[in-house]
């Protein structure tokens, strides 16, 4: 990871804590938090951190997109999930969980605050908003762990590219009333994501687009009825 460092900015000013964890915290935890962070940058393409590296730091993504992943067979990575503005990283560190047991690759340019281990700890000492916030998250994490899991094993593969594209619509912040976005995925990220072949990922959105769940071109998607998409996975 080659991380650059950009100027700090506070906390309360800023648009991302909306969508993240921080938007339930008292002042006196966003001054903390404002105080510690370090504001950096990674460029696409790079990882933020790999598998097995040691968790130094916590990492709020302020701009851009990530690809959580896995090592897979036959050299493929599985894709967890796609990461964006307001996602965390290294919250989950205690004396028997010291490293990632996942890998973070930038899939565009990235902008993140980050707080190193021991600043975050006096601010979690003194925050008791934050660390429920903290707990909160790890169940939601542990959600999506489970039905990843289930969808991997028991779904068919129509049912797996509509949730990959009901995770994507997710970190992409997707809302009908503003119409298309740009996703920096290829078919075959998003067969990474779904557990299967960018073949079939071609032809199942195909399908999509003529049962209208879908409007795309290339990397581009002008419209995804998120709730068909989810009568789907039903």
């Amino acid at each position: 990871m080659t991380a650059v460092s950009l100027h700090k900015s506070e906390c309360f000013t800023c648009k991302v804590r909306s969508c993240s964890i921080l938007d339930a915290c008292e002042n006196e935890t966003l001054a903390a938090v404002s105080n510690y962070k370090l504001s950096k940058f990674i460029r696409k393409g790079e990882k933020l951190f790999s598998e097995g590296d040691p968790i130094r730091g916590i990492c709020f993504i302020k701009k851009g997109y990530l690809k959580i992943e896995l090592n897979g067979k036959q050299g493929r990575p599985l894709i967890l999930r796609i990461a964006g503005r307001g996602a965390i990283f290294g919250y989950r560190l205690n004396s028997k969980h010291t490293c990632y047991s996942f890998s973070a690759t930038a899939a565009t340019d990235v902008q993140y605050c980050y707080i190193p281990n021991e600043s975050f700890n006096v601010i979690l000492q003194k925050s008791p908003d934050l660390k429920l916030q903290i707990l909160n998250q790890i169940l939601d994490d542990l959600e999506i762990t489970e039905k990843k899991a289930i969808y991997l094993a028991h779904k068919t593969v129509r049912e797996k590219i509509a949730e990959a594209l009901l995770l994507i619509a997710d970190a992409y912040h997707y809302e009908v009333r503003k119409q298309s976005f740009k996703i920096n995925l290829c078919r075959q990220d998003i067969a990474d994501l779904a557990g299967t072949t960018k073949e079939q990922v071609s032809k199942i959105l195909k399908d999509f687009e003529k049962d209208k769940l879908i409007k795309c071109s290339a990397k581009k998607f002008n419209y995804i009825n998120t709730q068909l998409l989810k009568a789907v996975i039903s």
